[in-house]
């Protein structure tokens, strides 16, 4: 099991079946509470996970079932950091995070 506990208060527990993306941190919460992001926990499992997307501050975890931007524009980047599999954070923290995820991309 690996965790990841970024700047921006969200926490990332990854194991073999599944991540969990925790936004109850206060700072996570507060930030998705005044920019309109998913709140909460999620929980996705590693085996439905189909691609990753990691541009500057954000690392969208695409699996099946989930939602996906019908296009990734500049202007949608806004409504893009609001999706619950999105994850908000600095490029290099995400960079770590995407690097480890991609390990389980059949």
């Amino acid at each position: 099991m690996k965790t990841f506990d970024l700047k921006s208060g969200t926490k990332v527990v990854i194991d073999e079946s599944r991540i969990v993306i925790e936004r109850t941190g206060g700072k996570s919460a507060m930030k998705g509470l005044f920019a309109g992001r998913a709140m909460g926990q999620m929980t996705i499992k590693t085996s439905a996970v189909t691609g990753l997307i990691h541009f500057a501050d954000f690392l969208m975890i695409c699996a099946s079932g989930l939602p996906t931007p019908n296009d990734f524009k500049l202007s949608s980047v806004a409504e893009i950091k609001q999706y619950p599999n999105c994850i908000v954070a600095k490029e290099s923290e995400l960079e770590e995070l995407y690097q480890f995820l991609n390990g389980f991309i059949k």
